[in-house]
């Protein structure tokens, strides 16, 4: 019964760490896509150059902004896994610990 409590509670940290994780990459890949495609905007279209539309090169550079941000959306989420097991696991710990669970060494 006690080590299926601390079980049942790391399970649920690393759940939710995960989808922490999963957010925040998420988001961090949109601000990135965002980010590129303002500052290409403003040095393509902007008062200095005031260049015209240009199908071929200006579509290519926009999916190239769009693969930037898939490739930081698939680099982000796997970093954090192992961050998300150590910090569940650890508070696993903290809490079998405030409890007095007894723990035997394998």
């Amino acid at each position: 019964m006690l080590v299926s409590l601390s079980v049942c509670l790391s399970a649920a940290a690393v759940r939710w760490l995960s989808i922490i994780d999963v957010h925040s990459g998420t988001a961090i890949a949109i601000i990135t896509v965002i980010t590129l495609i303002i500052r290409w905007a403003i040095e393509e279209f902007g008062p200095p150059a005031n260049n015209s539309w240009d199908n071929g090169k200006h579509w290519k550079d926009l999916v190239n902004f769009l693969i930037i941000g898939v490739t930081v959306l698939v680099v982000a989420v796997p970093e954090g896994l192992p961050l998300a097991v150590t910090l569940a696991l650890a508070y696993s710990v903290m809490v079998s610990h405030r409890h007095q669970f007894v723990h035997s060494y394998l």
